[in-house]
């Protein structure tokens, strides 16, 4: 009997913790494809929202942006320019940490130019915090591939 209901017990938890990493899963893949829209649409507030207060980022040729506001500032000055590169980002994997509050996001990204030719790529990683139950980036690090 007890070996059931150690069973039984481990296997709630075990669904309550699936359920929990595809919701944070799910909330990243969203952050980051409104991300993506802003970038498209040149919407430098929603942009900034997904972004933590103490980001740091390694660009695709291993500039180091120092805090969000640098990173913002490159995006302002992207946005002002219509024949600037537009970046895009696409998640091939999010991991969960065991805590719950730290996720990892693999993935491939894309520069193109407005009329839509692609000039640019190759992969990143990005850090994703929890705090409450809202997730930003914490750092990124980009690779230049292509």
């Amino acid at each position: 009997m007890i070996n059931r209901l150690s069973v039984l017990i481990l296997s709630v938890l075990c669904s309550a913790l699936q359920a929990q990493t595809s919701s944070a899963e799910s909330d990243i893949r969203a952050a980051r494809r409104a991300s993506n829209d802003a970038i498209r649409n040149h919407d430098i507030a929603t942009f900034s929202a997904s972004l933590s207060a103490d980001l740091i980022v390694i660009s695709g040729d291993g500039t180091f942006i120092p805090s969000r506001q640098a990173y913002i500032d490159l995006f302002v000055q992207d946005f002002a320019d219509p024949r600037s590169i537009r970046f895009e980002r696409i998640p091939d994997k999010v991991e969960i940490s065991a805590t719950g509050l730290l996720a990892a996001e693999h993935g491939h990204w894309i520069g193109t130019r407005p009329d839509g030719s692609r000039v640019i790529g190759g992969t990143y990683l990005a850090m994703w915090r929890a705090i409450g139950r809202r997730w930003t980036i914490r750092s990124e690090l980009f690779v230049t591939l292509q």
